[in-house]
């Protein structure tokens, strides 16, 4: 019997791999929602030797591809490959994976990373960021889990616990939620809601003390089971945090400071023991962050079976998990946008007809003037630094030439003019973060980068 581990295959955004033939399943490289394959795979001969050779897309994570395979995508970013369509912007038949294939573990752990805890450090301030950080993530849980390294291979653990400290500063900002709770309490010389008869026999008579009283009754108080969840899930954290330092070196001050805050307003609580109890909370509307942060909550402690213990160990077991980068980047851009004040009238994810924009808007140009109208679109490829893509330029300006986008602008512009489009890319260069270039070949298309935070 062969009770070998199954292999880790390691790949890299964009990164080629080429493995001995795989019996890969649909299912098993696919979102759950089916709308983009979190890798591609085609299988060759080569010497008359079959062999499956797969390609990352836009996801980072963990997951199984076949019995004695597991497959982790990084977010690392291969210089090699955007040297090589540098060199050769007017070659478009060169293969530039081929030429920029990294073979050395000393070549790979030279290579930048992307800080995505960093990134949803910043996108988790923006107003209603829960909903669109949840559809960042896609955890299968019906899967089994797969044995992973903190330190390497675990994104899912950092990801849940910033949105989680995030929600849980904002619920201490805003008020801890007080509610009615059930007490238990043996009471001297008085009773107090229903008496606990059996309790007060077995307890208090059967050992003399005849003066004492088992009650149950109602409480309006802090104490509540919401509460006292949120403090079980606290404890949980700043375990992880405290023995895990290096996942979130780039926030570990702000990130502690928050940990602080919160620790104070939670200090009288006490924590749920019995974690079932919070299933049968009813959620107001009006503390909607509650919610948000109870179902974050469940997903950290499922997250760590539930055992405070494993979550300080250094390899854990995981569900397969993919986070969508795109959307990640899409959601960055926004932030830094808004941070400037050319951008602040920007609007995100704009629909109309079957067609998502990501953002439209007016910016401030200093050569057209104030509040012109732009359509933005945000493209996770690196090599826009030195290049562009003909597809995504007539994506844009396929955009910006739907006749709601005019009744939009209506204001502003004639159906004669043309409206201005931007392509946002991610850039490693900070001597290019947001300047605006035009791209020669089209007309009032122009492209920006945005940089990206590097661990």
């Amino acid at each position: 019997m062969n009770n070998a581990l199954p292999k880790l295959i390691r790949l890299y955004e964009h990164w080629e791999h080429i493995e001995e033939f795989l019996e890969i399943e649909k299912s098993l490289y696919f979102r759950k929602d089916n709308r983009c394959s979190v890798f591609q795979y085609e299988n060759i001969k080569e010497n008359n030797i079959e062999k499956c050779k797969i390609k990352a897309n836009y996801y980072i994570g963990v997951g199984t591809i076949s019995n004695n395979h597991h497959i982790f995508v990084s977010p690392k970013v291969n210089n090699k490959l955007l040297e090589s369509i540098q060199e050769n912007l007017d070659d478009v038949d060169v293969d530039h994976t081929a030429k920029a294939k990294i073979e050395s573990k000393e070549e790979v752990n030279s290579l930048p990373e992307v800080d995505v805890v960093k990134m949803l450090s910043e996108i988790i301030k923006l107003p209603d960021a829960t909903k669109e950080i949840s559809d960042l993530l896609d955890i299968d849980w019906d899967a089994p889990e797969i044995e992973v390294e903190h330190l390497d291979n675990d994104y899912l653990s950092p990801f849940l616990v910033v949105q989680f400290i995030h929600l849980m500063k904002t619920i201490v900002k805003k008020g801890l939620k007080k509610s009615y709770y059930t007490v238990e309490e043996n009471l001297n010389s008085r009773i107090k809601g229903k008496i606990l008869v059996p309790k007060t026999i077995k307890l208090n008579h059967l050992r003399n003390k005849v003066t004492n009283t088992f009650c149950k009754y109602q409480e309006l108080g802090f104490n509540s089971i919401e509460n006292r969840f949120l403090k079980k899930v606290l404890e949980f954290v700043n375990n992880y945090l405290s023995t895990n330092k290096e996942l979130l070196s780039s926030v570990n001050s702000e990130i502690r400071n928050s940990i602080n805050y919160i620790s104070s307003a939670f200090e009288l609580i006490s924590p749920l023991e019995n974690i079932k109890e919070i299933k049968s909370v009813k959620h107001n509307k009006f503390y909607k962050e509650y919610k948000d942060a109870i179902h974050l909550g469940e997903l950290i402690l499922k997250n760590f079976s539930y055992s405070i213990t494993k979550s300080n160990i250094a390899r854990k077991k995981t569900p397969p998990y993919w986070i969508d980068m795109s959307r990640l980047f899409e959601l960055y851009a926004y932030k830094r946008l808004l941070e400037n004040e050319a951008y602040r009238k920007i609007k995100y994810h704009w629909k109309t007809f079957g067609n998502e924009v990501d953002f439209l808007g007016f910016y401030n140009n200093p050569e057209k003037g104030n509040e012109i109208p732009i359509i933005i679109d945000a493209k996770y490829k690196l090599h826009y630094e030195n290049s562009k893509e003909h597809q995504d330029m007539r994506q844009v300006a396929g955009y910006a030439r739907l006749k709601k986008v005019y009744h939009h602008f209506s204001n502003k512009v004639k159906n004669s003019d043309i409206i201005d489009c931007l392509i946002i890319y991610p850039t490693l260069n900070n001597e290019t973060e947001l300047q605006i270039s035009e791209i020669k070949a089209y007309q009032n298309i122009y492209k920006m980068g945005i940089c990206l935070p590097i661990k």
